[in-house]
């Protein structure tokens, strides 16, 4: 996983980043159906449990004001 991205782990309270090897069909195939992963790497942001977005540009934007707070 991106080392930028697990530093956020660390500094933005609540934030948890999942890393899923969808290589590994027998494990992750229900995860990738569920999800909808299409391409890897993918970013998905969730608050609570509703998906927010998918878009990489938004979700580190997203971040990135979480990290202002």
């Amino acid at each position: 996983m991106d080392p930028q991205l697990e530093g956020l782990v660390q500094k933005i309270d609540g934030l948890r980043l999942r890393k899923i090897d969808v290589s590994d069909r027998s494990s992750a195939g229900p995860v990738v159906q569920q999800h909808g992963v299409r391409a890897v790497p993918m970013l998905v942001l969730y608050e609570g449990a509703s998906e927010v977005s998918r878009d990489t540009r938004t979700i580190m934007m997203k971040l990135a004001e979480a990290m202002r707070r």
